[in-house]
């Protein structure tokens, strides 16, 4: 029983960790200039979060600035830390 609350203990401790990567991801988008609605992925769940990015935006993301996401705009929320947000919203904000 002791490993069963350990491990929602983690589950949960991750689960909101990805939320709050997500709000900072809204909130930075926004500080950063983006000119559309990004709070849709606030709503969204699990590891990877679908941006809105089209194949084009996502291509100019990887020659331009090194970010990499799905051909089809999906990012990996997981992967987002604090230090490294303002790069990758500025990269966003100027492919958009």
């Amino acid at each position: 029983m002791r490993y069963v609350r350990f491990g929602n203990k983690k589950l949960t401790d991750m689960r909101q960790r990805i939320q709050r990567m997500r709000q900072l991801f809204v909130n930075t988008l926004q500080e950063k200039g983006a000119n559309r609605d990004f709070s849709f992925i606030i709503k969204q769940n699990g590891m990877f979060s679908f941006s809105g990015l089209t194949k084009e935006q996502v291509l100019r993301l990887r020659e331009e600035f090194g970010v990499y996401a799905v051909a089809s705009g999906r990012v990996n929320v997981a992967g987002m830390t604090p230090d490294n947000m303002a790069p990758l919203c500025e990269a966003i904000v100027a492919v958009l």
